[in-house]
């Protein structure tokens, strides 16, 4: 596939770096406002997006600006035929998410959210292990995410609302997802609590969740203080811990008559897989 960039900030970089290493897909353009210049000269560079999405030789988009911009780019990249991947969240609303997801079909277009953990080869691993019954039946999901910002320099997307700031946005979306992923449907129930900044966007949150089945998800995520970032899957036979859990390369697996340490190395920057899928 010939990929365009739809913004070049740092997780772009990182994304490119992934195409280079992936010897199958390829960047051919690159539109950004604030990174123009910066913009390498092996690539068709715009400041204007609209120019990215009229060029023929771009096959899809990868959407990588801002939150609060991801539903205006994402409809018009479909809507002039190319297929988009989207940087989580995909939205801010259900209702955009549902919008978006009828202009893909109307315009047979691929869109899917750019959730990269899900593809690296220890998050698959661990998925494959719980399928396979190896801790036996899930009961408890725990998964905690978060760094310290430097409050001198604060990001401006991560502390103001109306750029759908928030900690739930940047990294409480990986455990959540990690839950939904191993429970294999949405919550039944949810339980929330948050600490706020001045602009009303949470800084830190503990989020509980019910699963049918009766599988319970104990989650937090925060930018206010450094956790231990790991997850740990506890089924009726044993647990499964994630260390890094949403760049996984590592899993510790015990059950009653077993003790497991299992490498899954990412390629490149991790984005391969993601690309590759």
């Amino acid at each position: 596939m010939k990929w365009g960039l739809l913004g070049y900030g740092r997780i772009a970089l990182k994304f490119e770096q992934s195409i280079e290493a992936s010897f199958e897909d390829s960047i051919v353009a690159i539109a950004s406002r604030s990174q123009y210049d910066k913009i390498p000269d092996s690539y068709k560079a715009y400041k204007d997006y609209l120019q990215l999405l009229e060029d023929p030789e771009v096959e899809i988009i990868y959407i990588c600006t801002i939150h609060t911009t991801h539903k205006e780019w994402t409809m018009a990249a479909l809507n002039a035929g190319k297929h988009v991947l989207c940087e989580k969240p995909m939205s801010t609303s259900a209702e955009d998410v549902k919008e978006m997801t009828e202009c893909a079909q109307v315009n047979n277009r691929f869109l899917m959210e750019a959730i990269w953990s899900r593809y690296l080869p220890g998050y698959q691993e661990a998925i494959r292990l719980i399928k396979s019954g190896a801790i036996g039946e899930v009961k408890m999901i725990q998964a905690n995410f978060g760094f310290q910002m430097n409050p001198e320099d604060p990001k401006d997307r991560l502390v103001k609302k109306e750029l759908a700031g928030g900690a739930i946005w940047d990294v409480g979306i990986y455990p959540i997802s990690l839950a939904m992923d191993i429970c294999q449907s949405s919550p039944s129930e949810i339980q929330a609590l948050g600490k706020l900044n001045g602009n009303g966007v949470e800084e830190s949150a503990i989020i509980n969740l019910s699963f049918p089945g009766e599988v319970l998800a104990s989650l937090s995520c925060s930018f206010d203080m450094q956790l231990k970032n790991q997850a740990m899957i506890t089924g009726s036979k044993g647990y499964i811990i994630m260390e890094d859990f949403w760049k996984c390369e590592k899993l510790f697996l015990q059950t009653e008559n077993d003790k497991m340490e299992i490498s899954r190395p990412m390629i490149s920057t991790g984005f391969y897989h993601e690309i590759l899928a």
